[in-house]
């Protein structure tokens, strides 16, 4: 009882607390899930597109995250991110930082009403030199075929061009798994300077003669839900487990 009660805290505050302040910087991003596979390994791929001009439709900046995921046990798995940026310009690849995380599962898949997991983020920014260092509550629960994720955090960041301070945050997912590679659903990103809704798509696919190995992807589209949110992103996650 310790973990989901200890954890129901953690939510709510969470919640609460987003209500009235939301993170900085893109707020568009991964939705987690609380699970982990015991001795998964797992590279991945994230890909946003970020455009702030809805006259000319043009794409401000393309931001690139690739990381490579272990399960140490089965209740833990760190994964480190190298981040990248194309600069709209020039068409160069400009190294931006690194970010170090580790998910935490906290109950077993059904054993509570919500399934619960943690997940704690460092993030290093080389060229504004700025730091980040967030944790994130995953909850999740099921409605038969329907599936409602939500990821409130508290972020505290500090640096030469940001003052010290906390922040929250809120992303969310309700998702109808149709089949196993086909699953449509609806996602919000709550921030500071956005709040972002749209449609996205996932799905797992099991590579044939081992049934070890998967790809999993997923597409959104988000777009503001105000007039001070003018950001429109594209997401594209991409995901090969071993």
């Amino acid at each position: 009882m310790i973990k989901p009660l200890f954890f129901s805290v953690l939510v709510g505050t969470s919640l609460f607390e987003s209500v009235a302040v939301y993170a900085d910087g893109s707020v568009v991003d991964k939705v987690y899930h609380p699970y982990v596979n015991a001795l998964e390994w797992e590279f991945e791929s994230q890909t946003f597109a970020r455009d702030r001009d809805t006259l000319t439709g043009e794409t401000d900046d393309l931001l690139q995250k690739w990381g490579l995921a272990h399960a140490l046990e089965d209740w833990i798995k760190v994964e480190a991110y190298i981040l990248a940026s194309d600069d709209p310009v020039s068409d160069d690849l400009e190294w931006l930082g690194f970010e170090l995380e580790a998910l935490m599962q906290l109950s077993e898949q059904g054993e509570y009403t919500f399934d619960y997991g943690l997940l704690v983020e460092v993030e290093r920014d080389w060229q504004a030199n700025n730091n980040e260092i967030s944790v994130t509550g995953l909850v999740e629960r099921e409605f038969g075929k329907m599936s409602l994720t939500l990821n409130p955090g508290l972020v505290y960041e500090w640096g030469e061009t940001k003052q010290q301070e906390f922040e929250t945050k809120l992303n969310g997912l309700l998702r109808y798994r149709y089949q196993p590679y086909l699953e449509p659903g609806i996602e919000i990103h709550l921030g500071q300077n956005d709040k972002m809704v749209g449609p996205s798509m996932g799905g797992q696919f099991r590579l044939s003669g081992d049934r070890g190995r998967s790809l999993s992807y997923n597409v959104g589209a988000f777009f503001p839900l105000d007039a001070t949110s003018t950001e429109h992103t594209f997401r594209l996650l991409l995901e090969y487990e071993f």
